[in-house]
This record gives C-alpha cells, sequence and structure tokens, in this order.
C-alpha cells in the first residue's frame, strides 16, 4: 500500500497549531500500573547521537529524545508532529527554513536551547567526530567542505539568532528535508555534558542526558535497560506510560517464551511456527507491518577477492531469495527486488515498480547468456589471477551473531555457496558490538546485516553509498553514482529526481553489485490486548510516548 505525508509547511502553520496536540487515546479505562515490558535482541552500541549507528541504539533514542518533529500516524497515514520546533517556514525557494522552539527543558531542568542544536549538528559534521550518521547532513550548506577539513566547522549551514530560533540554511532545495529531520543526527546536544562525560558519553545511563519523553534510569549492558516517564519533558501530561522494561534478549527462543509466560507484553516473529501459535492467542493482537528494512549480504570491496565486480555478481546471483526466505526466514519476509525495498515512495511513484526487479533481470541476463554465477566466479578468478579452483579461494563469511538462528544462516549460506559456487565457506561469529568494530575496520571479507529507512524516499537508502559516507563500510565508490545521487538530492523535479535514483541504483546493483540485497523485512509482531497506543506504520517515529497499558 502507498503512504503518504501530511505535510506542515510555511503554508501551514495554523494546520502546525492544530495538530500540537497528538490524537486522543480510546477512552477506555487505564491500568493502575502503567509498566510496558518489551526486549531488543542486541545492547546498543551507544547513546552519542553523534556515533550512534544501529537500531538498537536509534530505538532508545528516538524514545528519550526530542527532536524539531515526531512523524506518527492517523488513520493509516503519516503525519508530521510538531516536536521541539512549535512552528516552522523555508524561504521562497525552499532554502532556509527557519524554526521557532517551544519552551522545555532537559531531564535536569536545563532549557533546551537552539545553540543546542548548532552544537549537535556541528559535532556530527566535524571531520574529527567520526559520526556514521554524518551524511544525513549533506543537504546543509557548506556540509561537504566541513566534514572534509577544507571549511571551518562555524562555516555549516546552521545558526541559532536567539535562544528559541533555529535556522538551518541548506545548499541547494531538497524535497525530502523535513522528513530527514526525525533521524536521530538531527537532535539536540549538551555541550557540557558531552565534555564533562568525554569517551563515556553514551555509554552508561549516569553518562546520558534525555530532553524526550523518557529518561534512561538504569543500563545493565546486555541485561536490560529500565526507561522512565521523564517528569520534565515537554509533553508530559500526554506521556502515560510510567516504566518502560527492555531486555536484552538474543535467543529467538527465549523472547518467544517470555512472551508466552507474560514477561514481556510484545514480541516479532520470524517464524511461521510461532506466527501461527500466537495468532490462536486470545489475548494477543497481531499486526502486520511493512518495514522498509533491508537484509542484506555486503562485500569488502578492498579484499583481494571482492574487489571483482564478477566474484560479487556470483555471489549475489548464487542465491534463490525465495528458498532463503522459506528457509531462514520461515517464509515471512520479502524477496529483494533492489537495493531500495518493496513500499517506498519516490514523490508519489511506486518506487520499485517503476524501477523493475533488478536481481530478476540479472538472472534473466545471465540465462540468456548462457552462463551461471559459477561462470562468473571463474571470470573474476581469472581477471585476479586466482586460477580455477573455486574451492582454493580462502573465504569467510561474518555474522553479527551467536545464536541458533544466525547459526542455520551461517550453515545455509555454506551449503547454497559450495552447490552453486564450489567454494569451501568459513563462517565467523561475534556479538553485535566486535562485529561491527571489524566491519569499520575492513577486517571482514563478507557479512550480513540489515538496514532500516529512516524516511520514506530513496535517497535515505542509496546515499549511504556515496563514497564520502560508506556508511555500511564496503569500500565502494564510483564516480557516476555519487554525481547521481548528488543530483537527485536536489531536484525539485519529480520525474528527473526518481530516473536519477533508478540510474544510481543500476550502478550500485546491475553495473558494480556493490551489495547483495536478500530480503525485506515485514512486521509480524504481538502485543498483549491491554497494550494500546502503539504505531502500525514503518516510519511512526512516536515510540512510547502515545502507548498505555488499559485495565484488565
Amino acid at each position: 500500500m502507498k503512504r503518504k505525508f501530511t505535510w506542515l509547511t510555511a503554508t501551514a502553520v495554523a494546520a502546525t497549531m492544530i495538530l500540537s496536540a497528538l490524537p486522543a487515546y480510546a477512552e477506555e479505562a487505564l491500568a493502575e500500573d502503567q509498566t510496558y515490558n518489551t526486549f531488543l535482541t542486541a545492547d546498543p552500541t551507544t547513546l552519542d547521537i553523534s556515533l550512534r549507528a544501529d537500531a538498537y541504539s536509534s530505538g532508545i533514542m528516538i524514545n528519550t529524545m526530542e527532536g524539531l518533529i515526531r512523524t506518527g500516524e492517523e488513520n493509516g497515514e503519516y503525519v508530521v508532529y510538531p516536536g521541539l520546533a512549535e512552528s516552522w517556514e523555508p524561504n521562497e525557494d525552499g532554502t532556509v527554513w527557519t524554526f521557532h522552539l517551544r519552551e522545555s527543558v532537559w531531564e535536569d531542568g536545563e532549557p533546551v536551547t537552539a545553540d543546542q542544536f548548532v552544537y549537535s549538528l556541528q559535532r556530527s559534521a566535524a571531520p574529527e567526530t567520526g559520526s556514521p550518521s554524518s551524511f544525513f547532513l549533506e543537504p546543509l550548506a557548506n556540509f561537504t567542505a566541513v566534514n572534509t577539513g577544507e571549511m571551518d566547522i562555524s562555516e555549516l549551514g546552521v545558526e541559532a539568532p536567539d535562544e528559541s530560533t533555529l535556522v538551518i540554511t541548506l545548499a541547494n532545495p531538497t524535497p525530502s528535508f523535513l522528513m530527514m529531520l526525525d533521524a536521530t543526527v538531527y537532535y539536540p546536544q549538551r555541550q557540557d555534558k558531552v565534555e564533562e562525560y568525554g569517551d563515556q558519553f553514551g555509554s552508561e545511563a549516569q553518562y546520558y542526558i534525555a530532553n524526550g519523553p523518557f529518561r534512561v534510569s538504569e543500563w545493565v549492558h546486555n541485561s536490560k535497560i529500565v526507561l522512565e516517564k521523564n517528569e520534565n519533558y515537554w509533553d508530559a501530561e500526554n506521556v502515560t506510560l510510567d516504566t518502560v522494561n527492555i531486555a536484552i534478549m538474543p535467543e529467538e527462543t527465549t523472547y518467544y517464551n517470555a512472551y508466552q509466560n507474560n514477561e514481556i507484553d510484545y514480541v516479532g516473529v520470524g517464524e511461521q511456527e510461532w506466527l501461527d501459535k500466537f495468532s490462536q492467542d486470545p489475548d494477543s493482537v497481531y499486526v502486520n507491518t511493512e518495514y522498509a528494512t533491508m537484509n542484506f549480504i555486503f562485500y569488502n570491496t578492498k579484499d583481494d577477492i571482492f574487489q571483482n565486480a564478477n566474484i560479487r555478481k556470483a555471489f549475489t546471483l548464487a542465491l534463490d531469495r525465495e528458498d532463503i526466505n522459506d528457509m531462514c526466514f520461515g517464509g515471512l519476509r520479502v524477496p529483494a527486488e533492489g537495493w531500495v525495498p518493496q513500499g517506498m515512495s519516490s514523490g508519489t511513484t511506486d518506487y520499485r515498480a517503476a524501477a523493475g526487479n533488478l536481481i530478476a533481470n540479472m538472472n534473466a541476463e545471465l540465462e540468456a547468456n548462457g552462463q551461471t554465477p559459477q561462470d562468473l566466479l571463474l571470470a573474476g578468478m581469472e581477471e585476479l589471477g586466482l586460477g580455477d579452483d573455486p574451492a582454493s579461494l580462502d573465504l569467510t563469511f561474518s555474522l553479527a551473531g551467536t545464536g541458533e538462528w544466525y547459526r542455520t544462516l551461517g550453515e545455509y549460506l555454506q551449503q547454497v555457496y559450495a552447490e552453486a559456487l564450489g567454494v569451501d565457506l568459513k563462517l565467523s561469529f561475534s556479538e553485535w558490538g566486535i562485529f561491527y568494530d571489524n566491519i569499520l575496520s575492513g577486517n571482514y571479507q563478507m557479512g550480513f546485516m540489515s538496514w532500516g529507512a529512516y524516511y520514506n524516499d530513496p535517497y535515505d537508502m542509496l546515499s549511504l553509498f556515496v563514497s564520502s559516507y560508506d556508511a555500511v563500510s564496503t569500500g565502494w565508490a564510483n564516480e557516476e553514482f555519487d554525481a547521481l545521487l548528488t543530483a537527485a538530492a536536489k531536484d525539485m523535479d519529480d520525474d528527473a529526481r526518481l530516473q536519477e535514483y533508478i540510474d544510481a541504483e543500476n550502478i550500485l546493483i546491475t553495473q558494480d553489485c556493490a551489495i547483495c540485497p536478500v530480503a525485506v523485512s515485514q512486521g509480524h509482531s504481538f502485543y498483549k490486548n491491554y497494550v494500546k497506543g502503539y504505531g502500525s506504520l514503518n516510519f511512526n517515529n512516536m515510540g512510547y510516548k502515545t502507548m498505555y497499558i488499559a485495565e484488565h
């Protein structure tokens, strides 16, 4: 289903004010105990806004921080609600945005001010920070020069004329800019706390400070995180939950059993057996969400073997995406057709429908040429002078977990690549933190990850591979791809921008095969029937703010 946003801009300031109040929940009795019990499958790596790079961290930040806006939903459609900006307006050509901040404070009672947004954006843009999310700031004037150290950080297109006014200047009109503001890198930061805590900032509950609906009251690494209602939050009167207990549960059987035993109030399932089981539970509510989250295999293009495009194509096309969905994802995901997930739009156009199924097209061309994926592998080996015996290749596949599911996935890939390519694949299992450190340092050959889009525009997903960002750490770079994304970022012509996205994705997948899309996630979620107020759309960032526990 195509989703659309309700936009609130300079021509709708009155609407902005009207929507400053969130939709009221249904009139039903509230439970005396407003505690919600849930889980994460891995410990967040950091709560440092500038250094955050994983969904586990951003899930905590969405609930403990407040940015300029929040994206919510009403009647199945997206709505942009004012956050700390109670109103805003762009100039005539959309290159200068002025945000008027409401009075609000941090959890310690200190005021939230416009200069804290300036500090945050400058810190994330500074090259010495090394922010993995800095590419979200690319639309800001002078970002590239600042991020590469060619220009002083004070030249970044952001300023605070006074404590309640934030002005963001863009290099060019950017059609998706308002959507980008919900990304965590646009949250404010306290310079005094960042400097006081130093390298420990964001590493423990006591080294973090919130300004959102909740605060982190406890963080026992790899065990649990406890959030408590932030009574100093500007909209605290519309926050009903008092406590959110988040258990860290890497193993599927652990959280399935915890939900079944009423230890947690929510569970996401990835196996048909449990989907069927919980669907029959009269005390559970099933929610299916179209996630713009891509599960993918990625290659270190600086590696002696995976520097070759034919070898990357061989591994990409050796996978049967219907089969891996059935065997490893319980048939509960959607086979990938390209890098941009199904369900995302470019303007009002369904992007995937317009761009086509790139994986199917590549397979059809291979078959038409009378070739197999192994033929591509052998061609690549010849180009690199690696002989003609695939079994002689020294190959290791890295996985970010040690549990049963990761071992099942690894063993499946071993078998598939052995049968289709004749390679002897080794497996490396490690916890997320170690895995991610290895990726950032280039200490890997190929691995498996997931990446979820922040906002509903193909730029969000494609920009990860701009050479100056390289957010997935593949080491891949292509000047033509970069130029297309640069053009698309500022092209206000919907048709031209769509074609630029399509051309860029074809370079990424069809031509260079820098990444291997596998499957698009669907959310198969169950909530206890007393849990209310949760979102059902992928880009809803209200988090726990609108949730509550009904009397039961």
